[in-house]
């Protein structure tokens, strides 16, 4: 860990009272830190304030937050920057009266070097076991309850792949252990919808606005035995190709097209 900080200042505990450890009373966002900057600063911004709204947390100063993030990331080349939002210290019970105003935890760590290995030659793939349960609620939202994320991590610890296909309750493809999920399909591009599970990423948003023709479908694992290419993307990750899928040899050649397409369109 290179930066570790607590509503700006430079430390690395926080108190056992905090409904972030006790209830998973919270929210976070990971960025990528790319010569000095953070990346989609701004989307990371309203991402933590979209779900403060959603989960009612009050008394967050975003600006300051955005000043704190700037300081930090100057710092550094390359890193992965996490920042978490939880509803402060209180007493024991679920209640949130006569809690605290809102923690600021603010980390940065090394960048996973071996994505530049995934982005070039991809990754291999398989289906998980472990299914997310429905909760429309949340859906969407990168909250501090993630224990279907750690048992599904520690599913994909035990295999020998990269990564794994996550599916919900009724089947329904939703993502991976860390990432959202498009394919391609006789040309057309498509992603699963998150409306009762999963997270919706800050790339797969870019995604969908910057090729609106993208098709956005409740998949099953039918879809992606028809795909003729797969990538997954999150926001420090970007854009990997599924080289391999469950013994299926996949176009990494289309990903890589996509890929350079869409660098061209958001930043030009």
């Amino acid at each position: 860990m290179y930066f570790q900080s607590v509503n700006g200042v430079e430390i690395d505990q926080i108190s056992t009272y905090d409904r972030g450890l006790a209830y998973g009373d919270g929210l976070f966002t990971t960025a990528k830190i790319v010569d000095g900057c953070v990346q989609m600063l701004s989307q990371h911004i309203e991402r933590l304030r979209h779900g403060c709204n959603i989960l009612k947390i009050q008394g967050c100063n975003f600006s300051t937050v955005e000043s704190h993030l700037v300081d930090v990331a100057h710092r550094y080349e390359t890193a992965v920057l996490k920042v978490m939002v939880t509803a402060g210290e209180g007493g024991r019970g679920y209640s949130r009266q006569g809690t605290s105003s809102p923690n600021i935890i603010v980390k940065v760590a090394a960048f996973p070097t071996h994505y530049y290995d995934w982005q070039k030659n991809g990754i291999v793939m398989c289906d998980a076991s472990i299914q997310l349960g429905l909760n429309p609620l949340f859906a969407g939202l990168k909250h501090l309850n993630r224990l279907e994320q750690v048992l599904i991590r520690d599913e994909l610890d035990q295999k020998d792949v990269d990564d794994l296909f996550v599916y919900d309750l009724n089947n329904n493809l939703i993502e991976t252990s860390c990432a959202n999920v498009f394919w391609f399909e006789a040309g057309q591009l498509f992603t699963p919808e998150i409306k009762t599970s999963g997270v919706a990423g800050l790339i797969r948003a870019k995604i969908i606005k910057h090729f609106p023709n993208t098709k956005i479908i409740q998949a099953t694992h039918n879809n992606l035995k028809c795909a003729d290419a797969i990538f997954i993307t999150n926001s420090v990750m970007e854009i990997v190709p599924v080289r391999q899928y469950q013994g299926t040899e996949l176009d990494m050649d289309k990903v890589h097209q996509f890929s350079a397409q869409f660098k061209r369109l958001i930043h030009d």
